[in-house]
């Protein structure tokens, strides 16, 4: 069961938009295919990120790095995070 929730896809960081997203929104650097990519993602710690993004890419790229500290809304206020079982 992932407690990942994605919320974008090929972000770029340096223009990413987080005022009206909440405090629990991690931006994962990775490779994959030869590519590096930064999706944003909701998760309540950085080890579910990084078990969701290695158990999807493992063959195929690599985790490079997590960021935390976007968002600016309380989670509690604004909702529970989203998996694909829900």
């Amino acid at each position: 069961m992932t407690k990942v929730q994605l919320v974008e896809e090929n972000v770029d960081p340096n223009n990413f938009e987080d005022k009206n997203l909440p405090t629990d929104v991690h931006l994962v650097t990775f490779t994959l295919d030869g590519n590096t990519q930064v999706d944003a993602v909701r998760a309540y710690a950085m080890v579910d990120v990084f078990d969701d993004y290695y158990d999807r890419i493992n063959d195929k790229g690599t985790v490079l790095k997590i960021e935390s500290g976007f968002g600016k809304i309380k989670p509690r206020l604004y909702g529970k995070i989203k998996t694909e079982e829900d």
